[in-house]
């Protein structure tokens, strides 16, 4: 286990997860977006965040790397269990459900309400315009909501919606295939 406290540079001590996914064709935020969503996890300090696809863990790791509680939806089993050995790995404070992310979501929104400080989106690319009102109802207020591949097709209805929402204030991050950080304001 590496520990938080000796963390040096977390995406260097996650270099060796980012090519073993890239060569299994697994999609990951990477370095270069990694270490903007380092910088921000710093920044912000989030103590609780949601995440929406979890993978092999590699954005969780860095979302929890500075010791928030994470809560990560991941629905393929195999994924999970990567992403759990991980985290350990890691010391990240983790719980992951394994669930259909709209659908867990939709059922978070009905118990918790303004319960997460920062929601991570990096899922299938349709079903991010479906969770934004929930993650509405989930994320606090002045809390964020950041979205990764912003530029993707499928994305279009979510990026339109962040954008025109008169309860976000919304920035475009033009890293690779883009993310969206959007502050919840009311």
């Amino acid at each position: 286990m590496i520990g938080l406290s000796y963390m040096g540079n977390i995406i260097e001590e996650l270099k060796k997860l980012e090519i073993e996914s890239i060569s299994r064709d697994i999609h990951i935020v990477g370095s270069e977006k990694g270490k903007w969503i380092h910088e921000k996890i710093l920044e912000l300090k989030p103590k609780k965040i949601l995440e929406l696809g979890t993978a092999t863990g590699y954005s969780g790791i860095i979302l929890g790397s500075e010791g928030a509680e994470l809560v990560t939806i991941e629905k393929d089993n195999q994924r999970a269990d990567e992403a759990k050995e991980n985290f350990k790995q890691f010391g990240i404070n983790a719980n992951i459900i394994i669930e259909d992310g709209v659908e867990i979501v939709n059922g978070i929104t009905s118990n918790e309400k303004e319960a997460f400080d920062l929601i991570f989106i990096d899922f299938y690319k349709k079903g991010y315009f479906k969770v934004l009102e929930d993650c509405l109802k989930l994320v606090k207020i002045g809390g964020y909501i950041i979205a990764d591949n912003i530029t993707f097709e499928g994305c279009q209805d979510y990026r339109n919606a962040i954008l025109n929402d008169n309860r976000l204030k919304t920035e475009i991050i033009n890293i690779k295939d883009g993310l969206s950080i959007s502050k919840r304001l009311a």
